[in-house]
C-alpha cells in the first residue's frame, strides 16, 4: 500500500509524495502537534522502492517529488533513494525534502554534495526563530549558530534552501528579540526562500497547555504585524530571496472580512512595497477593536482547525 507522507509544505502541493521516514526524530517542539502520536521510524529501503515504483506508475508526468517525513535526511540509504527516484521518473525537475538544521550541520560536506549530484534539489528547514531564548523555550533542539551552520552547509552544497519562520512564537513579551534574532540568522544563511507562518495553538501541542495555564501570552494582532515589519525591514540578503506568507495562519479578520493576508515578494527588490502593505494594515487595525486572528476564530468555533 502506497504510504503517503501526512504533511508537506504548501509550495509542494503539486508534487508527488514519497515517505522515507515516519514521524520526527526530535519531536519535542512545544508548538508542534504534527507527530506527537507517531514514534519516529525509518522505513525499509524495499518498502520505499516499492512506493517509488507505484508513484512512477500513478504520476508518470510528475516534475517534482517531495520526500517526507521530518527526518528523511537521516535515512541511511537516502542517497540510494534519491537516485532511485531520479531513475524512476527521468523527466523530474526537482526532488525537495524536509530537513533539520542539526542534521545538515552534522552531515559531511561530501555526503551533501553527493545528494545534490544525485538529484536532491531543495531542503525545507524549520528556523522558527533566531532568538536563543525563544528557541530554548520552545525546545527546538537547535541554537541560532546550529541553524546558521546547517543552512550554510546546505547552501554550499548547492541546494535551494527554504527557511520557515514562526511569527508570534516569542509571544507578547519577546517579539522584538524574535524579529531581530531571526533576521540575523536569515542574513547569515542567505536562503533562497523565507516562508512565514503564524503560531497556532493546537490542542495536542505542549504550548497549548502552557497557554491555558496562563504562562504564555499570545502576541496581539498589532504586535504581530509590528514584529513582521521589523523582521522584513532587518532582512538584508545577498542576491534574491523570495518571502512568502502562504498560509491561513497569517490572516487577520475584522467584521468587514479579511483585512490582512501577509506579504509576498522578492527581497530586496520588493521590500518597500511589503513594508508599505504592513503599514497600511497597522494603520487600519489601530482604529478597530474587532480584529481577530486564526486562533481566535478556532476558539470561537468559526473555523474548526488551522
Amino acid at each position: 500500500m502506497y504510504d503517503f507522507p501526512p504533511y508537506r509544505p504548501p509550495s509542494e502541493a503539486h508534487s508527488a509524495l514519497i515517505r522515507v521516514t515516519r514521524g520526527c526524530p526530535w519531536n519535542h517542539c512545544t508548538f508542534c502537534g504534527m507527530y506527537k502520536n507517531s514514534p519516529f521510524e525509518i522505513r525499509s529501503l524495499e518498502e520505499i522502492k516499492n512506493d517509488i515504483s507505484m508513484m512512477a506508475e500513478m504520476f508518470p508526468l510528475s516534475r517534482t517529488v517531495f520526500i517526507g517525513d521530518s527526518g528523511s535526511l537521516l535515512h541511511p540509504d537516502i542517497l540510494k533513494i534519491v537516485q532511485y527516484i531520479a531513475k524512476a521518473i527521468p523527466g523530474l525537475k526537482s526532488i525537495p525534502s524536509y530537513g533539520r538544521a542539526l542534521t545538515l550541520m552534522k552531515k559531511k560536506d561530501s555526503d551533501l554534495s553527493e545528494l545534490k549530484k544525485a538529484g536532491l534539489t531543495r531542503v525545507h528547514v524549520g528556523l522558527e526563530s533566531g532568538d536563543p531564548v525563544v528557541l530554548k523555550n520552545i525546545k527546538k533542539g537547535a541554537t541560532p549558530d546550529i541553524i546558521i551552520k546547517g543552512g550554510q552547509k546546505a547552501k554550499a552544497a548547492g541546494f535551494e534552501l527554504c527557511l520557515y519562520v514562526l511569527c508570534g512564537i516569542g509571544g507578547n513579551d519577546r517579539w522584538q528579540q524574535h524579529a531581530d534574532g531571526t533576521a540575523r540568522v536569515i542574513n547569515a544563511v542567505n536562503p533562497d526562500f523565507v516562508r512565514l507562518r503564524t503560531l497556532s495553538l493546537v490542542s495536542n501541542a505542549p504550548l497549548y497547555n502552557t497557554w491555558k495555564a496562563g504562562d504564555f501570552i499570545p502576541i496581539s494582532p498589532l504586535n504581530r504585524l509590528t514584529e513582521t515589519r521589523r523582521l522584513v525591514e532587518k532582512i538584508d540578503v545577498r542576491g534574491e530571496c523570495e518571502l512568502a506568507s502562504d498560509h491561513l495562519t497569517n490572516y487577520l479578520w475584522s467584521g468587514e472580512g479579511i483585512v490582512y493576508q501577509g506579504v509576498d515578494g522578492m527581497l530586496p527588490r520588493d521590500k518597500d512595497k511589503m513594508l508599505a502593505l504592513i503599514d497600511e494594515a497597522i494603520e487600519y487595525i489601530e482604529k478597530r477593536d474587532d480584529i481577530m486572528d486564526a486562533n481566535m476564530l478556532v476558539q470561537q468555533g468559526v473555523i474548526q482547525r488551522l
